[in-house]
């Protein structure tokens, strides 16, 4: 037997049995190894996977609770001042704001593996079929990391409810230390220990004065030479004066748009934007001058910690003087009557002006002093003299001020007719007499609580009531001069006018759209404003600006109603959804109605109810998806409806019943848009059906809207509901020597001409009735169109009556002696019998 071998490249080399035994163990030790984890075996080191966001927040959490321990630890301490309360504030804020901003950064990574959880479903219960081990596996996994996601959650928001709760702490002391401080009894102004402690403190403190001079004198020239100061002096000098000089060049090309010819007002767009720039330049001059000159002492380091804090309370006086004086100029514009837009008279607007202007200054010396006091640690009675005079002199300036109102007002009322109150004078500002008088009583009656107030020795209440009284002076000015320059703004030059129709025309929209945005955008600005003044004019109250962001804070991450969160930001989000989504879905509703059901070979009826129905359907959605947004679902939504059952069965059975009918008609569409009906004594076309009430077009071009209740449980008589034909029915009357077979071929010849006629069914014609004096007939045919049946019937009668005249064939008629006495005759013939 002859043994073949192979060719020596087709040979096979086998592997050697020891060699290939290991290969075989190391493979299926991998493939071990890797079954060994796709099933579970490295789930537990797999579940230790820390997402990145959940490691920044566990990392933070320990410094963050250091300093919540820190900040309750010295919020028991007794002693604080208002400072120390606002250190501690501000240590505590940026942690809550840092932990609301990590928890809900985690929120949705923790429902992404809950959903996932769900997604995997349930372990197998005892007894089941076995799952796979890999899903077993991930399900382990998912639940690990959700556990430990959950767990660092509510460490965090522990901690920052903590936070929260330390927060308070701080509101309610604060509250309490100026209730305290506002509230406390020191000397009644008719005290004369009060004046006679104060004046002896007087030289003590310019003997303070004259220490702190010296000391801030060592204290600059251990920093700067001689030289040095001279060059800050000079310095600070040119500030101020480039400061003034920069408000001369900016008020004097204002100043050179508000002349003209006297007695003429300006538009009120121009003396609202005047008005208001002038504001601007005057507030912001001084304080601006006041600043750069302190931080130019500062930059060299030549103020030591008490100057500065006179220096805080020389800028907080300058600022009240400034700002005060340049809103009383804007709203008043005491030397400028053409842009006032206050409706007062040059007198009293004068009178104000330079009152207010006093009592600004009053309150400005009054703060410079209080800071002066504070730094030089004066003694109490002469803290308290200052606050009794300062309020002294603001009450005796209000009642000048009032006193030269009430002149004025009784003069004009001398010279000119009376007005009535609130009614408009002749120069077009409201009357001094209708805008004093209720102004009158309150007055009086503040003035006499601050009086109270500084007799009873409660000088704190009363110079807070002072300085209240004239900021509210002020800032109803400014409330008046922002309002009518909304007004200005938004109705007068965007919502009327040619401007409407630019705006509308540039934005593609209808000029009734512009008017309806800008009314809707003023009023909001106008709340706006309102809001920040009454805020300015109330005061803190102790509250810190700090205060008003938590609680402006608040308020945006969200309020509880129930199960239910629901925050500004979701609210805003909301309704912007809900106006986009709706335009939206009158969008796609349009397209299909007009784009792509006109394609279709559906009738025009329920091309309507396509389009009706998907409008429904995407408003709908955009109303669930909006109401989502805001945190509802539809289990709540099953609460109100529940809740609201009774009263819909009782109050809103009729709406209800409507929207029923108005879906079977959009469903079953007995009546569709274009059918000619009859319901209720109304005859018409159908021109569009609701879910409330279908539209109906009378012969009269009446539209009559019948509620959709009326057209499925009462008698409707549609005239079109299975085709258009329709049958008219044209009768004659001849005489008895007319011959019958040529009158019923005459009528189907006139019948049969007509080209709406239809010759299938063909028409035909009856002989009705034996009557006393001629034979009845009536011609029955069929019309393409049921529109068209009164056209129809109009040209038989007029076809009939010419051939009839052309046979000779007599139509009787009744002589005029059967309705002797009646309206029927003729009236030439009655009256003569």
């Amino acid at each position: 037997m002859v043994q073949h071998a192979l060719p020596p490249h087709r040979a096979i080399a086998l592997p050697r049995p020891g060699f290939g035994v290991e290969a075989l163990r190391g493979l299926l030790a991998v493939l071990l190894v890797a079954f060994a984890f796709l099933t579970g075996a490295l789930a537990p080191a797999l579940a230790q996977t820390v997402l990145p966001e959940q490691q920044a927040l566990q990392e933070k959490l320990s410094g963050f609770r250091a300093v919540v321990d820190g900040v309750e630890g010295a919020l028991g301490r007794e002693g604080l001042r208002s400072v120390d309360l606002d250190d501690l504030r501000n240590r505590l804020d940026p942690v809550r704001t840092e932990l609301a901003s990590g928890v809900s950064v985690l929120e949705p990574l923790l429902a992404e593996l809950t959903r996932r959880v769900q997604e995997i479903g349930p372990k197998p219960e005892a007894g089941a079929a076995p799952e796979d081990p890999a899903v077993a596996s991930e399900r382990e996994t998912l639940m690990a990391r959700a556990s430990e996601l959950d767990a660092v959650m509510k460490q965090g928001r522990l901690l920052k409810v903590r936070a929260d709760q330390l927060s308070d702490r701080i509101i309610s002391r604060r509250r309490a230390m100026f209730t305290d401080q506002l509230f406390a009894r020191s000397y009644s102004v008719l005290d004369p220990a009060l004046w006679i402690s104060a004046a002896a403190a007087i030289p003590q403190e310019l003997r303070g004065i004259g220490y702190l001079l010296r000391d801030w004198r060592a204290y600059a020239d251990a920093r700067v030479p001689l030289y040095g100061q001279l060059l800050l002096l000079l310095g600070a000098i040119l500030i101020i004066s480039g400061v003034f000089v920069l408000r001369q060049i900016f008020s004097r090309p204002l100043r050179r748009l508000n002349l003209g010819a006297s007695g003429e007002h300006l538009p009120r767009l121009k003396a609202c934007l005047l008005s208001a720039l002038l504001a601007i330049v005057r507030i912001s001059a001084a304080p601006a001058a006041t600043t750069a000159v302190i931080a130019l002492l500062n930059a060299f380091d030549v103020m030591p910690d008490r100057v500065q804090e006179i220096a805080q309370g020389l800028v907080i006086g300058v600022i009240v003087v400034a700002v005060g004086n340049g809103l009383l100029t804007g709203a008043l514009a005491p030397s400028e009557p053409r842009r006032r837009v206050l409706p007062i008279s040059d007198e009293m607007a004068r009178l104000i002006y330079n009152n207010a202007t006093i009592g600004l200054w009053i309150m400005g010396t009054a703060a410079f002093l209080n800071s002066l006091h504070r730094a030089l640690v004066v003694p109490v009675p002469l803290t308290v003299a200052t606050a009794a005079t300062m309020s002294i002199a603001l009450t005796l300036v209000a009642m000048r001020t009032m006193r030269g109102l009430v002149e004025g007002s009784d003069d004009e009322a001398d010279d000119a007719t009376p007005a009535r109150p609130g009614e408009e004078t002749p120069e077009g500002g409201l009357s001094s007499t209708g805008t004093l008088q209720w102004v009158r009583l309150p007055f009086w009656v503040l003035n006499a609580v601050i009086i109270g107030s500084l007799v009873a020795g409660y000088v704190s209440f009363g110079a807070f009531l002072a300085s209240r009284a004239l900021i509210a002076v002020v800032m109803a000015g400014t409330a008046y001069l922002l309002i009518a320059l909304i007004n200005a703004v938004f109705v007068d030059g965007i919502a009327s006018g040619p401007r409407a129709r630019h705006v509308a025309k540039a934005l593609g929209v209808r000029p009734a759209s512009v008017e309806l945005l800008s009314v809707l955008v003023a009023g909001v600005l106008k709340v706006v404003a309102l809001v920040v003044i009454g805020i300015v004019i109330i005061g803190t109250f102790g509250t810190s600006t700090a205060d008003i962001q938590d609680l402006l804070s608040r308020v945006t991450f969200g309020f509880s109603i129930g199960s239910s969160t629901i925050t500004l930001g979701d609210v805003l989000s909301a309704l912007l959804f809900l106006a986009v989504g709706i335009v939206i879905a009158r969008a796609v509703q349009r397209w299909f109605s007009v784009a792509i059901l006109p394609k279709t070979s559906f009738d025009p009826g329920l091309q309507n109810s396509i389009a009706t129905i998907i409008g429904y359907v995407c408003s709908i959605a955009v109303i669930a998806i909006a109401m989502g947004r805001i945190g509802l679902n539809l289990e709540n939504v099953a609460l109100v409806a529940g809740a609201l059952s009774v009263g819909i069965g009782f109050g809103l059975q009729s709406i209800v019943s409507n929207f029923v009918s108005g879906l079977i008609l959009l469903a079953e569409r007995p009546i569709r848009v274009g059918d000619t009906i009859a319901v209720k004594g109304e005859e018409g076309y159908v021109r569009r059906i609701s879910v409330r009430a279908t539209e109906i077009e009378t012969f009269d071009r009446a539209s009559v809207l019948i509620p959709n209740s009326d057209l499925i449980t009462g008698l409707v008589k549609n005239f079109t509901h299975a085709n258009t034909t329709g049958r008219v029915i044209v009768g004659v009357n001849v005489a008895y020597d007319a011959d019958a077979d040529e009158i019923r071929d005459l009528l189907v010849g006139c019948a049969c001409d007509h080209p709406q006629v239809l010759r299938s069914p063909p028409p035909r014609v009856f002989l009705m009735k034996f009557a006393d004096s001629y034979l009845q007939f009536e011609l029955r045919c069929v019309v393409a169109n049921v529109d068209y049946a009164l056209t129809v019937k109009s040209d038989l009668h007029f076809a009939i009556l010419e051939r009839l005249k052309a046979a000779k064939i007599g139509i009787p008629y009744t002589p005029w002696a059967i309705y002797r006495g009646g309206s029927l005759g003729p009236p030439d013939e009655a009256e003569g019998d």
